[in-house]
């Protein structure tokens, strides 16, 4: 960006202020969305180990008292791989242009999880930015655990499943057509189980490439579906109110909010701006509402539980914000809470990996089980006739 435009853009912004010295809201945050619309780079991308250790990096040269530039610069002559050099060159100019770091992270949004981006603003308005990332460092670093521990159990049934496809195949293939000539001599006594089989593999047989690109056109929308992040919020929202698996992305995403809401009151952020921050860092839009709800309720005068009161969030939760509006103590509360909810995510991790092998085995059986049953009542219903 130019000098002039740079100028033309203050005089702009100028002239939207009353008396020339306080702008309104809206000047501010169309100024803010241009600017980041200017500097966002959607071309760069970041493993989250990779974004991770660029944390940790940041937050020991931070905490040794090295100021924030000459940390990042020292941070691009020793980056580890291309892209995080990439990275480090591109907060670094940002920061050099009078930006703040959280302002920088948000125009990567490829590199960097929104919480983060939240956090570090809310350190930077309280003065903790260390804090902030140390526990941006920890979120970070819980997610990458607990998607690995997802991906780990996902392992087995994932064999089980491409299994299952495999012999489905083979069967409709191969041993469905033995069949076929006996069973179609009367078409009309066969049961809808055994049309549907026999019409599978008929299908299979007669338009092999039509499947396959069927099938190719699948799982190019389930890859699409996870790796967009407005779909994947959205597919997280409906999981999220299935039984065991929902659960545990409930919980997930309510304690990374409650933790951020803690951060930001132990950091002397004003309530309403630490529920923005946890607003924004839930994701979920159910839980979303519970903290628009919440900042209703607070600006209002009122305690804050008494917007959660009622709603499907775990009991346990309310009464610490209870106990921690009464004794004036809500940070610690909630700092409690947050790591309360970091349990209770744990355990329903467990108990979704413990039931998703039986789970997996069953739906195999299940598909497997249906096509022979589908064959073999009719076989059976005519040799009790012939008997």
């Amino acid at each position: 960006m130019s000098l002039a435009t740079i100028l033309k853009k203050q005089q702009k912004q100028e002239q939207e202020c009353f008396g020339g010295s306080v702008c309104t809201e809206d000047a501010q945050r169309s100024t803010e969305i241009g600017d980041t619309e200017a500097f966002t780079d959607l071309r760069i991308k970041l493993k989250p180990k990779e974004a991770l250790q660029i944390l940790i990096q940041m937050n020991a040269m931070l905490a040794a008292g090295v100021p924030l530039l000459a940390a990042l610069r020292t941070l691009i002559e020793h980056a580890q791989t291309p892209p995080a050099e990439r990275v480090l060159v591109k907060i670094t100019s940002i920061v050099e242009g009078g930006h703040d770091l959280s302002f920088a992270f948000k125009c990567l949004p490829n590199c960097f999880p929104s919480y983060v981006v939240h956090l570090i603003a809310a350190g930077e308005q309280s003065g903790a930015l260390d804090e902030s990332l140390q526990r941006s460092i920890e979120l970070l670093d819980n997610q990458i655990t607990l998607g690995g521990k997802i991906r780990g159990a996902l392992m087995y049934p994932g064999f089980l499943m491409f299994m299952t496809v495999v012999m489905t195949t083979g069967i409709l293939y191969f041993l469905v057509p033995k069949f076929e000539g006996l069973m179609m001599k009367k078409p009309e006594l066969l049961p809808w189980t055994t049309k549907l089989v026999l019409g599978a593999s008929q299908t299979l047989r007669s338009e092999p490439m039509v499947v396959l690109a069927g099938f190719g056109i699948f799982l190019a929308g389930v890859i699409f579906l996870v790796r967009s992040k407005k779909s994947r919020n959205a597919m997280f929202d409906v999981i999220s109110h299935v039984p065991v698996v929902g659960d545990l992305i409930f919980k997930a995403y309510l304690s990374r909010s409650v933790g951020t809401l803690a951060l930001t009151l132990e950091s002397g952020v004003p309530i309403l701006t630490g529920l923005e921050h946890a607003r924004q860092v839930a994701q979920l839009p159910r839980l979303q509402a519970h903290w628009e709800k919440t900042a209703l309720i607070v600006r209002d005068g009122k305690p804050m539980y008494t917007a959660l009161q009622g709603e499907d969030l775990p009991p346990a939760l309310i009464q610490m914000i209870i106990a921690g509006e009464s004794s004036g103590s809500l940070d610690t509360s909630l700092r409690k809470a947050a790591e309360f909810l970091d349990r209770e995510t744990q355990a329903a991790l467990n108990a979704f990996t413990s039931l998703l092998g039986p789970a997996t085995v069953v739906i195999a059986g299940a598909v497997v089980g249906f096509i022979v049953v589908s064959l073999m009542t009719p076989i059976l219903t005519m040799a009790k006739f012939v008997g």
